[in-house]
């Protein structure tokens, strides 16, 4: 009798621990911890917990006194870096040992106006969230996306027309202060409390 009273109390301490575990902690990626350049270096294989491929980080004030105006500087929502897929292929951000939730982005046009960008989320192989935002090159635009639970982020930007910084061409996009969170792992105490759920779930079936 005295294990069975204790068991609303796992159950209790089960829904505690999700409750904790559902307050994620988000994080913004305004990229200024990275190198200062003119011209842009990668942004790091691994960078804040994320694989990333095809990203370059680039000091937007540096970029414009070297090359002129351009979308760098427009893009810039702190200062004084930003990132962007270098000569405008696609570029991708995954995952590191835990999903994650993919919440939003400033975006801009670093050559063109109304400049496309495709953003697709996938889980697990599958694609599951696609969206194409239009991105203007003389402001940073914040998009929402809440793409939830997902291990990879697929972008491909085209379109749009010269915005006439006359310094540069092409389909690159720039972005500005991501802004994501972890998914954590379960804990042990967390499955051990829904051990225990389970347990009281099968001592108060009734016997057939």
């Amino acid at each position: 009798m005295k294990n069975r009273s204790s068991l609303p109390t796992l159950a209790f301490l089960a829904v505690v621990s999700l409750s904790t575990i559902s307050a994620r902690s988000q994080t913004v990626l305004t990229f200024d911890d990275l190198p200062n350049s003119a011209t842009g270096t990668f942004i790091p294989t691994v960078y804040q917990g994320l694989s990333w491929s095809n990203f370059f980080v680039v000091n937007a004030v540096l970029a414009t006194s070297d090359l002129g105006t351009n979308g760098a500087i427009y893009g810039m929502v702190t200062a004084s870096n930003v990132a962007f897929n270098s000569f405008g292929p696609p570029a991708e951000i995954d995952a590191r040992g835990t999903n994650f939730n993919f919440l939003s982005a400033y975006f801009t046009g670093a050559w063109n106006s109304n400049l496309n960008v495709q953003i697709e989320g996938f889980r697990g192989g599958s694609l599951v969230y696609n969206l194409t935002v239009m991105a203007a090159a003389t402001n940073a635009t914040l998009f929402t996306f809440d793409y939830l639970d997902i291990d990879r982020l697929y972008f491909n930007s085209f379109g749009g027309q010269d915005a006439g910084f006359g310094s540069g061409a092409g389909e690159e996009f720039v972005m500005d202060n991501f802004m994501f969170e972890s998914i954590p792992e379960p804990s042990s105490f967390l499955l051990a409390a829904l051990g225990g759920v389970s347990l009281v779930a099968f001592l108060k079936r009734k016997p057939s």
